[in-house]
């Protein structure tokens, strides 16, 4: 920066350029050991949540899936990377949701955006952001896991409107194997 007099102030452009080449010589085994550090922190603080041990392995698994399937760091991974692999080698069987995966590596981006992004920046200049972004984030977004219970009066309704029609529904009769 340039004082009143326009001379260059001494300290912090000589800052700046140091950030700049150690964010640059980092190595990948220095990044390895915050994402590490990452995922083990985000299993805690679901098991605080009180996530079984076979959700908590899921919760991550997609994430350790598609990083080292690109050998990248997940502060590295791009849009077009998530959008490539799951258009292609990350595609599954039916019985494998896209959208879940999906949703899962979302949801530890909140995370490591909420807890790291700042010393991910400065240690290696990398700024952190979801992969998943408006054009590959799944349709049948929300928070599925909320269930409000219908109300006394509600339930006392239906059950009763469902009495009422019984004696009105077709009754079925099985004998032997047939209707």
């Amino acid at each position: 920066m340039k004082d009143r007099s326009g001379e260059q102030e001494p300290g912090l452009a000589d800052v700046l350029t140091l950030q700049r080449q150690s964010a640059a010589t980092a190595s990948a085994e220095a990044e390895r050991a915050p994402y590490q550090d990452s995922l083990a922190e985000y299993v805690w603080a679901r098991d605080v949540a009180g996530l079984s041990p076979r959700t908590l392995d899921s919760l991550v698994q997609p994430v350790l899936e598609i990083c080292s399937y690109y050998d990248v760091m997940p502060w590295h991974l791009s849009s077009r990377q998530l959008d490539k692999y799951f258009a292609g080698p990350g595609k599954r069987p039916r019985n494998t949701t896209i959208r879940s995966k999906i949703n899962r590596i979302d949801l530890y981006y909140a995370f490591l955006e909420q807890r790291y992004a700042g010393e991910i920046h400065r240690r290696f200049g990398a700024v952190v952001q979801s992969p998943v972004d408006a054009f590959n984030r799944p349709v049948h977004r929300g928070d599925f896991g909320l269930r409000i219970p219908p109300s006394v009066r509600a339930t006392k309704r239906f059950f009763g409107a469902w009495r009422e029609a019984l004696p009105r529904a077709r009754s079925i009769r099985w004998r032997s194997g047939t209707t």
